[in-house]
């Protein structure tokens, strides 16, 4: 079973050449426990993400349909996850959705995925997208 991570796209280069959780803690989306955070499933881990933009997007500066494309998601691949550094995400009520990774993810080779491969353009209209980001 696959894990899944979101992250802005900027990050990739340093997340390629340190591994997952191997930048410096100020990556962090959320004021929370240092660590890799992995879905298991990639609209959650999605979710997540989009969570942080609608809380701090003026200080990111990305327009909404900007935003969606500065986002991705990795797939990690579950043979490079130590499963005694795993645990439950303490920051989430619903234990089958998210873990907390305590270590290094080595992501070299990994499928990166864009928003439109987790949610395709059409999946929704325009209204549907404006509601689920808060927009009027």
């Amino acid at each position: 079973m696959p894990f899944y991570h979101a992250t802005w796209r900027k990050h990739l280069p340093s997340i390629q050449k340190y591994g997952l959780g191997g930048a410096a803690p100020d990556r962090q989306n959320f004021p929370v426990e240092a660590g890799v955070y992995l879905a298991n499933e990639p609209i959650v881990a999605i979710s997540i993400l989009l969570e942080a933009y609608i809380e701090t997007g003026d200080e990111l500066g990305l327009t909404p349909p900007e935003a969606l494309a500065a986002m991705c998601v990795l797939v990690i691949d579950d043979s490079r996850v130590n499963v005694a550094m795993l645990d439950s995400d303490p920051n989430i009520e619903r234990r089958d959705l998210t873990h907390l990774y305590r270590g290094i993810i080595d992501v070299t080779g990994l499928p990166v995925l864009s928003v439109d491969d987790i949610v395709p353009p059409d999946a929704m209209t325009d209204e549907e997208a404006k509601s689920v980001l808060g927009i009027e």
